[in-house]
């Protein structure tokens, strides 16, 4: 970024004065009498946010998690303590927030972007990308009180995401919309994070260890704990269970807190790429090479599958002679965007014949796992390991989507399928 990006957080704190009469809240806006009862939504929280930082809010109802937002989004102003920020600020805290109803989507979305400092040629441009990541063109010129609240949010999350915001604040409207659009909002949370600050409240305790590579618990309007988000994320969980009458006492063995979003881990050597290969792979050096996809069972076309059916992933694509040490690979990505399943197998394997582009199809047959229900993505990609090409060939985001039926997992991210399991006494009564 050409400028200082970042937001300092000092001794910030929020109080509402409670009155029981009229009388007493006259007297204390004419006479500066404190009010009887006064409740801290927030108190004495501080905090630094750098570009690269994607910080995670997570806390029960009522710790002060939409208070602090909507302060760091300039909507609430702080009792007490400073809060400085620099860079432009695009928050998403409330479905519709606004929007006018009698307006329409076009209309709706230009109110927005000027109020976020674009200028009507940036706004003219952009209204079109605007409509197709919300997924809504056909009804842009539709007053948006015929929009559902999936389309609100959409389009409000579609604006934040071309306003060229430095800092991004999202307040529990993830999960909003189709597959496709789930997908792309996490792609571009992740994307705007590396150079850029959000912040994310949620009570999902899946997200945060997933998208962020901070977190902050909030519980009764101070900060609990801050740090990892898997740490933070394990410390509220092991809070709402003990609240919730779970005993105390067991005895955990091993790091429960596992790795972050931005955890760095060193990998050995291989001449194949590696998941993290695939998600910073570039700009397609021949688009076009990649045809189509499809998921299929027993040989029909599938949309829905339970864990531990044989499926059959086919890709068709195009080589060049100059990509005979190519890479075909999938990731299957749930609807976080978090990859559960990646394979690859390299194109030699399939007899490429030498001269012209041969139209070839891998099948990629495996056991799906047991995963939690929900919509689900796959994300193909053709990579040259070597030679003058060297890079990326071709890729297809959301090449394949489908839904997971799962009567064996009712919550975390998959199911250990079939488990022997058998009771021994280890003390047994004199």
């Amino acid at each position: 970024m050409s400028y200082d990006i970042g937001v300092d957080v000092k001794g910030l704190g929020k109080v509402y004065n409670l009155f029981d009469r009229d009388t007493a809240q006259l007297a204390c806006v004419l006479f500066g009498r404190q009010a009887e009862n006064q409740v801290w939504a927030l108190r004495d929280v501080g905090f630094s946010a750098r570009p690269g930082d994607f910080i995670g809010i997570i806390g029960r109802n009522g710790a002060g998690k939409s208070t602090l937002l909507e302060i760091l989004a300039g909507t609430r102003q702080p009792s007490v303590g400073s809060v400085s920020i620099r860079g432009r600020v695009a928050a998403m805290l409330e479905l519709g927030a606004g929007f006018n109803p009698n307006f329409t989507g076009t209309e709706n979305a230009r109110l927005c972007a000027s109020a976020y400092g674009l200028s009507n040629s940036q706004i003219r441009e952009r209204l079109p990308d605007i409509a197709r990541f919300a997924g809504i063109e056909e009804f842009m010129d539709r007053p948006t009180r015929e929009f559902s609240s999936g389309m609100f949010a959409r389009l409000a999350f579609s604006v934040c995401a071309h306003v060229d915001a430095d800092i991004l604040i999202v307040d529990e409207i993830l999960g909003v919309g189709d597959v496709q659009f789930q997908q792309r909002s996490m792609r571009f949370l992740r994307a705007f994070s590396r150079d850029r600050i959000v912040f994310l409240a949620s009570h999902n305790e899946t997200a945060i260890p997933s998208l962020c590579n901070r977190a902050i618990l909030l519980a009764k309007g101070r900060i609990a704990l801050t740090g990892r988000p898997k740490d933070v994320a394990y410390a509220y969980h092991k809070s709402v269970s003990h609240e919730l009458g779970q005993a105390d006492g067991f005895e955990a063995e091993g790091d429960l807190s596992g790795p972050d979003a931005g955890a760095v881990h060193e990998q050995d050597e291989t001449p194949a790429p590696s998941l993290a290969d695939f998600d910073a792979l570039g700009t397609p050096g021949r688009p076009g090479s990649l045809k189509a996809a499809a998921l299929s069972c027993d040989g029909a076309a599938i949309s829905t599958v339970s864990g531990g059916e044989l499926v059959c992933l086919s890709i068709s694509f195009e080589t060049q002679p100059q990509h005979d040490d190519a890479v075909l690979a999938f990731v299957v990505r749930d609807p976080l965007g978090q990859a559960v399943v990646y394979r690859d197998m390299p194109a030699a394997a399939m007899a490429i014949g030498p001269g012209g582009a041969p139209l070839l199809e891998a099948r990629f047959e495996f056991v799906m796992p047991y995963l939690a229900s929900g919509a689900y993505v796959v994300d193909i990609a053709l990579i040259a390991r070597g030679g003058s090409e060297a890079g990326l060939i071709d890729r297809r985001d959301l090449a394949v989507a489908f839904t997971m039926i799962s009567g064996h997992i009712s919550s975390g991210l998959a199911n250990l399928g079939q488990l022997s399991a058998r009771i021994c006494v280890l003390d047994p009564a004199p």
